[in-house]
């Protein structure tokens, strides 16, 4: 098969493709449980669904409103971002994140552009919602991900004790809130997507999540427009993916294992960890390989 020649080239670990909700393509280990890095942005989003639909924590709500600072002050302007503004990419925030992304050095300087105008990925505004989801809420994230959606859609590998805030506190108070998982949990999330949320996320908020706000970015959300129609996907380093296709009632896992050791490594010391992974690009030609095939 096609497909499976073209893994093999690559350092993938595991591929899953999920069709009408059965599994129709695996390839490696869908139990190996490792490093989302990115990925954990898009699960934190959907934490976020019921304390904004109960109210417990307002959209329009500033830093400055929440008491949100970070290692030598916020600037003022930077305080008037508000919780939607960091949902959406659109803080105007860019003081350095407690653990780094790689793209720092595209960011704008400080100061310079004003909450909720210009979209720019940051690891910043993630930490910062994970933060203020636990002040607000009175919830550990990792609490919240084993109640709310481990124990709900019978995870399988999922070990509560592997999860880890990482990141170096002396420059920002706000670290990541990193999510260790096998590539069939994962799965489960883009399920839970594909389904509406199945009364675990209230559906509005996974409307409002999957609405592109700015170059196809919802919620902490990508949003690729296929010609299959609307797709969601979560991208985290080194080659972790998940992609759902409502239209063809799809979902996509694709993972290459990070050690935790190397993980932890590059967090809480900034290390330059050499991983060989897989670009957007060489994800893009999987994808395109399975949406051409006649069982997907």
């Amino acid at each position: 098969m096609e497909l499976s020649k073209a893994l093999d080239s690559l350092p993938t670990t595991c591929l899953m493709v999920i069709k009408d909700g059965k599994t129709v393509y695996e390839y490696g280990d869908p139990t190996e449980v490792s490093y989302l890095a990115s990925v954990r942005k898009s699960i934190l989003s959907l934490l976020y669904g019921r304390p904004v639909t109960d109210g417990v924590i307002t959209l329009q709500s500033t830093l400055e409103d929440l008491g949100i600072d970070d290692v030598q002050g916020l600037l003022p302007r930077e305080r008037r971002a508000t919780v939607h503004d960091l949902l959406t990419g659109r803080s105007g925030v860019y003081h350095p994140a407690a653990s780094p992304t790689g793209l720092e050095a595209l960011l704008p300087e400080r100061g310079t552009v004003e909450p909720g105008t210009e979209f720019h990925y940051t690891a910043w505004d993630a930490n910062a919602l994970g933060t203020i989801y636990e002040r607000q809420t009175g919830r550990r994230v990792f609490d919240a991900v084993a109640e709310d959606l481990a124990g709900p859609l019978g995870f399988q590998d999922f070990d509560p004790a592997r999860q880890r805030l990482l990141g170096r506190p002396e420059i920002s108070r706000h670290l990541a809130h990193h999510l260790f998982l096998s590539a069939r949990d994962l799965a489960r999330i883009g399920l839970l997507v594909l389904a509406g949320g199945r009364g675990l996320v209230p559906r509005q908020w996974l409307t409002q999540s999957l609405t592109p706000y700015a170059k196809n970015y919802g919620y902490q959300w990508w949003l690729p427009r296929l010609s299959q129609g609307q797709a969601f996907m979560s991208i985290g380093n080194f080659g972790q993916f998940l992609l759902g296709v409502p239209e063809r009632d799809l979902v996509v896992v694709h993972r290459v294992a990070v050690p935790d050791e190397l993980a932890i490594a590059r967090n809480n010391a900034g290390a330059d960890v050499a991983i060989q992974g897989v670009t957007h690009s060489e994800f893009a030609r999987i994808g395109q390989l399975i949406l051409r095939s006649d069982w997907a």
